[in-house]
């Protein structure tokens, strides 16, 4: 069985498991080679064989989809108390489903009252709905965002389409859901969060929608799927960089609105690995468009140091506990029966 009892070296064992693809984007050889020089070891977890046969471990961090890893994982907790886990499975289910996941966004506020933080306007499209006269009946309009219900990973969750019209709505798979699409200069602001730190990149997006409601009713081409828009875009720059020289001079949010609203998410989801997609509208109001779990950090510059800090800090908030709960027991004069969950 494993054991949770730190190593004489004081060293940290992480134990991690990922899909193939998801293993390349984030436990790259630079950050096994970075973490270890700073006494954190990164495990791979061998998925053939119980996790209560490996170990020791200081920390588990895990991307699997399937309710056998959840349940074996959850066995495990129960059996290693003082293993940190991150983050719970059923918490981080709850970002695999596109129609809720957004939910939480209505629980974060930002201190400055002139600032709003919302989510657009979206709905599902059921397979039992027929034909739509007007888009007006599902209370969005167009242009819209079509998004997979579900967000699991898999290469048909992120094949999604810009929708300008009804005929666009007609080939798509259903049920999807339809997001309002909000012009937002072609920027996209892609927050990813570690515990309590976070950090904010500027990203390429969409280019804004000119047209109007009835110009885009008499567009032939209802829909374009994402890999359209990119192709399309490519040829565009070769003769016009005045937009992309727009995107680039695109303020940055300010610091205080990114880590209000990463720490306000990490507080209602309960979760602590994640990365979300924010938009400002030429109004001023952002929209958080998109919440994943535990998302390629290595996009991020420097993010073997980000990853490899919020390691250490994880373990030694949990020595930090266990301390305290420790002390806690021995002014009680009696041994308190310890938690087995989740940390």
């Amino acid at each position: 069985m494993a054991s949770s009892s730190s190593s004489s070296s004081n060293r940290l064992r992480v134990g991690y498991a990922f899909p193939p693809n998801k293993e390349r984007n984030v436990i790259r050889p630079s950050l096994v080679d970075y973490a270890k020089l700073h006494g954190v070891d990164l495990v791979r977890i061998d998925l053939q064989t119980p996790l209560l046969h490996q170990g020791p471990f200081h920390c588990i961090i895990h991307k699997l989809y399937d309710d056998a890893w959840a349940e074996h994982l959850q066995d495990f907790a129960l059996k290693n108390p003082d293993v940190v886990v991150v983050d719970r499975p059923d918490l981080i289910a709850r970002l695999y489903d596109r129609v809720s996941m957004l939910d939480v966004v209505s629980q974060v506020k930002a201190s400055d009252s002139g600032v709003r933080i919302e989510v657009p306007k979206q709905i599902v499209l059921k397979q039992e709905d027929g034909e739509i006269d007007s888009i007006r009946d599902l209370d969005v309009k167009f242009p819209v965002i079509a998004k997979p219900l579900a967000s699991d990973g898999s290469a048909k969750s992120h094949e999604m389409s810009l929708v300008f019209n009804r005929r666009g709505l007609k080939d798509l798979d259903r049920p999807v859901l339809l997001q309002e699409f909000v012009n937002h200069g072609g920027v996209m602001f892609k927050v990813y969060v570690a515990g309590e730190e976070s950090v904010c990149v500027k990203r390429k997006s969409l280019p804004d929608v000119a047209e109007t409601e009835e110009e885009l009713e008499k567009k032939q081409d209802g829909a374009m799927k994402f890999s359209q828009i990119s192709r399309a875009e490519e040829k565009s720059e070769k003769c016009n960089g005045a937009e992309k020289k727009e995107a680039e001079e695109i303020e940055m949010p300010p610091e205080k609105i990114v880590r209000e609203v990463s720490n306000g998410l990490r507080e209602a989801m309960g979760i602590r690995l994640f990365n979300f997609d924010m938009i400002r509208d030429g109004n001023g109001t952002y929209y958080v468009i998109d919440i994943n779990y535990l998302p390629g950090f290595a996009v991020l510059p420097e993010y073997e140091q980000f990853l490899t800090k919020f390691f250490k800090e994880v373990a030694e908030k949990k020595k930090k506990k266990k301390v305290e709960e420790d002390d806690s027991a021995i002014e009680d004069g009696k041994a308190k029966p310890r938690c087995c969950c989740f940390q």
